[in-house]
């Protein structure tokens, strides 16, 4: 077995979940900590051991109050190390439509708002990076593509 599989280098692995509303607009929370472009889909990093099922329920559970069902992976973004962040993945989840009446408890510190944005807005609201991981989700989900999100399957041997 090669180095790679035993002693693999740390990698940031982030969930992150598209809902919509009825007209199909993605729901992006405001962030407190950033000026420009503040909005960014609901989600965030596992951490060790997390399956990533369980990492995007419980980042949204904190952030918005909400219970994510996932389905299906619409997007993968590689992200290269910057100052503020490792290098790592970020995946794209298909949550579904949230109803027109659905109550949000979002984490205060963290965020001061919740907004459905249309896709032709996103780049006037959200990060390039976020615009773009956005609008490709919505693509792959028009276009009925994606893959699942596997939990743990016990490796033999």
């Amino acid at each position: 077995m090669t180095d790679q599989f035993t002693n693999p280098a740390l990698r940031r692995i982030g969930l992150l979940a598209l809902f919509r509303n009825a007209e199909g607009h993605p729901l992006l929370l405001r962030q407190r900590d950033r000026q420009f472009q503040p909005w960014s889909l609901p989600g965030g990093c596992a951490v060790g051991g997390e399956p990533p099922t369980h990492a995007l329920r419980r980042k949204v559970r904190e952030e918005t109050g909400l219970e994510a069902r996932p389905g299906l992976v619409l997007a993968l973004q590689y992200t290269q190390a910057s100052l503020e962040s490792a290098e790592g993945y970020n995946l794209v989840v298909d949550c579904g439509e949230l109803p027109d009446n659905t109550h949000f408890c979002l984490n205060g510190a963290e965020f001061s708002a919740h907004g459905f944005i249309p896709a032709n807005r996103l780049a006037d609201h959200a990060q390039p990076h976020t615009a773009a991981r956005t609008r490709s989700a919505l693509r792959a989900l028009k276009a009925g593509g994606g893959i699942e999100l596997l939990e743990v399957i016990p490796l033999l041997g």
